[in-house]
């Protein structure tokens, strides 16, 4: 998969497909991932494996982040 300002592009078996991507949390503190109408909540471990800086999201709350996993797990 490439990305490009948020931008996806991939084949899978003889379709190509092609859209856009945001990665936000939420009020709840979990981190989601959302390509075009899809919304995936993502894992401690995928946010890690994605190497996702969580500083970098709009109005990233660390606090509401800890307390959500924390429930989560």
């Amino acid at each position: 998969m490439r990305t490009q300002n948020n931008h996806y592009q991939y084949t899978s078996g003889d379709e190509k497909k092609t859209g856009y991507f945001n990665i936000y949390q939420a009020r709840n503190g979990l981190i989601y991932l959302q390509m075009g109408d899809k919304v995936t909540l993502l894992t401690f471990d995928q946010i890690g494996d994605l190497r996702l800086n969580l500083y970098d999201l709009d109005e990233f709350d660390y606090d509401a982040f800890v307390r959500a996993y924390k429930a989560l797990f």
